[in-house]
Order: C-alpha cells, then sequence, then structure tokens
C-alpha cells in the first residue's frame, strides 16, 4: 500500500485524520497494533505527533494504547455498544420529531435521491456514508447542529465497528425498506408512522451489531 509522506509540520490532528480514514478502510482490523516507528516511517514525520495523534484517537475510543509500542485498534464491547443505541434513540427520535412537519416537496425530492444512491452503494463504505448522508437529511430541517454533530458522535464508533464487522449483504434490503418507509410516512404526515419506522429501525440495528459483536453476524 502506497501511502503519500507526510510534511514534516503536519499537526497530529492531521494525521489522526489520515489514521481514522485508514482504520475505517480496513488497514488494521480490532485488535490489530498500530507500532508508532511504522506510522512515523510511513507518513515522514517524527514520534510525537504519532503518539499525540495516537492519543487523540485513544480519546475519541478508536484505539487502546499499548505502552512503549503502539495503541491497538478498540473492538467496541456490547454493552458499548447497547448504551449508544440507548443514546440514539433519544437523540434522533427528538430531531425527527422537530424535523417532522419542515420536510417540503423539495426535502423529498432529496430523501429519495440520497436514497437510490445509497441503494447503488456496492461495498460497506459506500453504504455507510449514504446511510449518514439519508438520516443527516432526514433530520436536518430541524435546525438542531449540536444535537445533529452529537448524532454523528454516537455513531462513528458503532459505523467504525460495522465497517470492519460487517458483511457487504448484512441487512442491507431491511436498511432500504425501511428508509423508505421513512419517506412514506414523512409525505403523508404520519407523525407516530415515522417515530414507530425509526425506532424499529434502530433496533433492528442494534440486533445485527450485537450479534456481530458477539461473532454470531452474518454476511
Amino acid at each position: 500500500m502506497t501511502i503519500a509522506p507526510l510534511a514534516a509540520t503536519t499537526t497530529a490532528s492531521v494525521l489522526a485524520q489520515r489514521l481514522r480514514e485508514a482504520i475505517d478502510a480496513g488497514r488494521w482490523q480490532p485488535g490489530e497494533l498500530l507500532r508508532q516507528e511504522q506510522i512515523a516511517a510511513e507518513y515522514g514525520v517524527s514520534r510525537i505527533p504519532v503518539r499525540e495523534a495516537l492519543a487523540q484517537l485513544q480519546s475519541e475510543g478508536l484505539l487502546e494504547i499499548a505502552h512503549y509500542r503502539g495503541a491497538r485498534v478498540s473492538r467496541p464491547q456490547a454493552a458499548e455498544i447497547d448504551e449508544l443505541f440507548d443514546l440514539r434513540l433519544l437523540v434522533e427520535s427528538d430531531l425527527l420529531t422537530r424535523a417532522f412537519s419542515r420536510h417540503d416537496q423539495r426535502s423529498l425530492r432529496e430523501l429519495t435521491r440520497l436514497q437510490d444512491r445509497l441503494e447503488d452503494a456496492d461495498d460497506r463504505l459506500g453504504w455507510i456514508s449514504g446511510d449518514i448522508a439519508f438520516h443527516e437529511a432526514l433530520y436536518g430541517p430541524a435546525e438542531r447542529p449540536r444535537s445533529l454533530a452529537l448524532f454523528r458522535q454516537l455513531r462513528a464508533p458503532i459505523d467504525r465497528f460495522s465497517a470492519q464487522a460487517l458483511g457487504p449483504r448484512a441487512r442491507k434490503q431491511g436498511w432500504a425498506d425501511e428508509h423508505r418507509q421513512l419517506i412514506a410516512a414523512v409525505a403523508v404526515g404520519d407523525a407516530a408512522a415515522v417515530q414507530k419506522i425509526l425506532e424499529q429501525h434502530l433496533q433492528a440495528t442494534r440486533a445485527v451489531v450485537l450479534a456481530a459483536c458477539s461473532g454470531e453476524g452474518d454476511d
């Protein structure tokens, strides 16, 4: 794998982003060791920004520091996944409640366009990025930037684990059907149905991710 060297003045935050993207792409798997000296050599930087970048990713829960060696990619525990989904239900239900009445024909067309593109994705990373775009468009009319930021923060560790642990076809059709149902319920103004579908959507996703966490997931 060819890696473009980073300038010596590159900040730790930029290096952290490059490492985050590499982990998301499957360069390192859960439990695998990232060695400081290897990263420093590959990215053309000293060990100081490497240590700072690893510490930043540790604070996000993405890595576990292995003293004097580097860091290992974290594997989320079932209890952590469960808590994240509990919080997602609270945050996303509130966002959808606030966004619901503000959707119009234009925003519904955009949701449909995003869903069409999402269903064309042929890999897990493409599906996850499309799913993020769909949900951000679904919640966007709420105009709650802090809540949207929290939504992204809560799903980030779930998405990273899903990209690494779930097969490309895992529950793809179920997610697609639920997204279409959400669009239809918003279009007809059925607030109760929208909330019910969202809860079913998140609970079904929780079940798939928890099964993968315990080693029982399917492709």
